[in-house]
Formats: structure tokens, sequence, C-alpha cells
């Protein structure tokens, strides 16, 4: 097991075993303040925020736990069922939790020695026959592919390594389902990150599920191409992007 595991009531605290610097995090986290925005607004801890439908907050971690910034993100419904219900999901297990799944592919893909950012945390609220939860996971230094490339151009050397990395993914069986623009990273050294794997998984190889996220990645550039007044991406950056891919 990849998880450490603290109950109080119907609140499930979980923590990834092998992030070293965190080890002791599940002794020291005995309620949930940590998965609360309002617990960091009194802390006067809160350093930024991220909006798209709902609200990512960015926080300055404990000093005597980490140097870190921390990402503190609620689990959400999509599509039509989010009308019924925003951020409740059918409890079926805790291992069957989106959080404890995402936390637990982080710590394999880590383990993988994956470009992937660090989990920190996560919280299960558990009720009658449903569940809520909250992840905590380290801030890359880095910025996503479409603030990038709305901005500026990045070399077909950088291209040939996006599609590298997105292929070492595939290599170790990492379904990114919903493989787009946002979530690629740039660190200011050129290096390629990948983020956002709710609802992602570690499976067996298929050139199927392989080509469905590459499939999605070049609609998400062609829609942030039609979005943006200026964007940094056409058909040679995607022909670099798939050499890189192919010649893994």
């Amino acid at each position: 097991m990849n998880i450490s595991i603290f109950k109080s009531g119907s609140i499930f605290l979980l923590t990834p075993k092998s992030n070293e610097r965190l080890a002791d995090v599940a002794t020291n986290i005995t309620n949930d303040n940590w998965f609360e925005a309002e617990y960091w607004k009194d802390s006067q801890a809160i350093v930024g925020e991220s909006k798209g439908r709902f609200t990512t907050w960015f926080v300055r971690a404990p000093s005597n736990i980490s140097d870190s910034i921390w990402v503190l993100r609620h689990y959400y419904r999509g599509g039509l069922v989010a009308k019924l219900s925003r951020d409740k999901f059918f409890y079926l297990g805790l291992a069957q939790t989106r959080v404890y799944k995402e936390i637990n592919l982080l710590v394999k893909m880590r383990q993988l020695g994956l470009p992937v950012p660090a989990p920190v945390g996560g919280r299960v609220t558990k009720g009658w026959f449903n569940y809520q939860c909250d992840l905590l996971m380290e801030k890359l230094q880095a910025r996503d592919l479409v603030a990038v490339l709305s901005k500026t151009g990045i070399d077909s050397a950088s291209w040939y390594q996006i599609g590298k990395v997105i292929a070492e993914f595939h290599h170790h069986g990492i379904d990114h389902s919903d493989l787009n623009a946002h979530n690629i990273m740039l660190d200011d050294a050129g290096k390629v990150w990948l983020i956002d794997f709710d609802r992602c998984s570690q499976r067996a190889s298929s050139k199927t599920w392989q080509q469905k996220n590459i499939d999605r990645l070049k609609r998400s550039f062609d829609k942030e191409k039609m979005l943006h007044e200026q964007f940094y991406f056409d058909d040679s950056s995607w022909q670099q992007l798939l050499k890189g891919y192919r010649n893994r």
C-alpha cells in the first residue's frame, strides 16, 4: 500500500508513504483543517488562486513541514450529473475514491521517475452512501503550455521533448484521459511536466487508448488556437511533437 490512512469519525486523511520529506504528516494532520480554504485564509497563507469552473487555492506550507507552495483542490462532478450533485460521489470503498486513486497513481508515477507533482495528502469525508474529497499537492514552479504559447513560441527541440515525455508515460501504461495543453507544464529549465491525473489510470499498453490521448491533445491545441488572438502553434509544431513521441 502506498498510502497511510488516519481515520477520525467520518473523515479519512490520506498521506503518501513514499514522500520522505512529509513522512510524518499523517500523525500531524489529526483534523481536516488543511483541506479547508478558510484555515489557510485565517493563517494568511494563501498566496494565489486559479479560477476555472471552480477555484483552486495556492497555499504556503507550514514552515515546520516544507518550504513549498501547495495546491488545494476540491473534487467536483462534471457533465449533466453535476446538476444533481455538484461534489458528492457514490461511495464504493476508500480505495475507490477519486482522491485515493489519484494519490496512489501519483506515488506510482514518481517511483517510476515520471515528471509529476508530489502529492501531499488527501481527505475523504464520508456520508451514508456518498463522499466528498480534497487533494493537497506540491505546486510546480512551471507554467502551463497555454500560458506559454499565448505569449511566445517554443523551439522545435521543446516540441520534440514534449512528445518524448508523453511517450514515456505511455511506455509505463499511464493513460492520461484528459491530456490537454493546460495539463502540460514547462519550467524555467525547459523540463516538461504533466499534471491533473484525476480519473486517470495505469493500464496495459494499447495503441487504442494511447491514440485517444494524442487525438485529445491535438483537439486541445486546435481549440486554444481558436480561443486566443495569438497562439504559437501550427502543423510544424505538431509534427515535431509527434516525432518526439515516435522516437522515444
